[in-house]
């Protein structure tokens, strides 16, 4: 009798637990990406006060893609709804730190439902839709590394920023046609408005041709998305205190706007994006005059290309353009150039090199190391400022996912 009822409790697990396999899945994923950069013109405040710059030679992480674990799951709830939920880490490859102390999950965290005829909506920290639908564009989401990014990534198609506490939708495919939209509540009892963020995108795609449009805005981003002071996590420098772009996305919001579009023709992939960002009371250039800072609008373009030598080796170009422009009236602009090759040795594993050259003309945007007015500084994303008007980065890795 006892041998039966095993027997029979052994075959109920059994069935429970293929029963429970086909219903639902939960997968662990990431990737782990390291290389070294050479750059030129770094900027360096000494310890007696006085400025000066040299080369660098780094050890880097999160170049191609950014290093990052995470889980992803679903859960079948009949017919064609699901339960879905992603957390996701990211990691600096050369410490094994967190991006972000004190945040786990700072990349994703949400969890939501899924219906294959209609979309899915989540509950979380999440990417916004502007950012989802017109980053794909950008040349430094494919090949050239987040140091190919625009400047600063102030316009967010790197995704330098999540938003938190936000509600999105992100529609199925209709023939072609998908939209979605993010809703980050502000959270503060009294002041709604604090804080709070929302993004709207759409897209087409129709055989070799896709085109995208969008829209997002963010109340304080520098503390709702950025870390604030103590734990800043985007693209600038912070470096050099008295010389840096760090605090200029501290501005009383943030308001961007874009459209991009690719064609693929045979082996090559052409691909244009235009973002037009404002940073209002920009607190960067507070003064005596203007204690409340000045606005800052962006425009930047950038067009690129990418070539499939073979099916396992890819070349690329891109230029980037962006002029900055104070609510004062004087502007700076940047010229950026990407070139880069990704060989992939694997289908998880890929070799990369990539060189960035940017330069800087027009007024000045940064502050002047020597105080006092602006002065043109170049910045490649990601590294230190330069101490001139240009600065050279090249670097080389491998990419393994997992």
């Amino acid at each position: 009798m006892k041998l039966t009822w095993m027997a029979a409790s052994l075959a109920l697990c059994c069935v429970w637990t293929n029963h429970a396999d086909a219903q639902s899945s939960v997968t662990l994923y990431g990737t782990v990406d390291a290389g070294v950069v050479y750059s030129t013109n770094q900027q360096v405040t000494r310890s007696d006060g006085s400025i000066t710059s040299g080369h660098a030679v780094q050890m880097s992480g999160g170049n191609l893609v950014p290093s990052r674990w995470g889980l992803t799951g679903t859960e079948d709830l009949g017919g064609t709804l699901k339960a879905t939920f992603t957390l996701e880490n990211q990691f600096l490859t050369g410490t094994g730190a967190m991006l972000q102390n004190g945040a786990l999950f700072n990349r994703q965290a949400w969890v939501g439902l899924r219906d294959e005829r209609i979309g899915t909506v989540g509950l979380g920290r999440q990417y916004d839709s502007y950012s989802d639908f017109l980053g794909v564009y950008a040349s430094s989401n494919d090949w050239a590394t987040l140091y190919g990014a625009h400047f600063g990534d102030v316009d967010n198609l790197n995704e330098a920023f999540n938003m938190n506490n936000a509600v999105k939708f992100t529609s199925a495919d209709f023939s072609g046609f998908t939209f979605g939209g993010t809703f980050s509540l502000g959270g503060q009892a009294g002041n709604f408005a604090t804080r709070r963020g929302y993004a709207v995108a759409a897209a087409y795609a129709h055989g070799p041709v896709s085109i995208s449009a969008g829209y997002m805005t963010l109340n304080d981003p520098f503390n709702a998305a950025l870390g604030g002071a103590n734990g800043y996590i985007g693209d600038f420098s912070c470096a050099n205190a008295v010389a840096s772009y760090c605090q200029l996305q501290n501005a009383s919001s943030i308001k961007a706007y874009g459209a991009g579009g690719s064609i693929v023709l045979g082996d090559a992939t052409v691909a244009a994006v235009y973002t037009h960002t404002r940073l209002e009371e920009s607190k960067y250039f507070a003064s005596t005059a203007s204690p409340g800072g000045q606005d800052v609008a962006f425009d930047i373009a950038e067009v690129n290309l990418n070539y499939a030598l073979t099916p396992v080796w890819r070349l690329g170009v891109a230029y980037i353009f962006n002029n900055a422009k104070l609510s004062g009236g004087s502007s700076t602009h940047f010229h950026q150039v990407n070139l880069g090759t990704n060989y992939l040795l694997s289908k998880r594993t890929a070799l990369y090199a990539v060189a960035i050259a940017q330069q800087a003309g027009g007024t000045g945007l940064g502050a002047s190391a020597s105080g006092g007015g602006t002065a043109n500084y170049a910045q490649i994303p990601n590294l230190v400022n330069s101490n001139s008007n240009r600065q050279l980065a090249v670097l080389a890795g491998i990419r393994v996912n997992f």
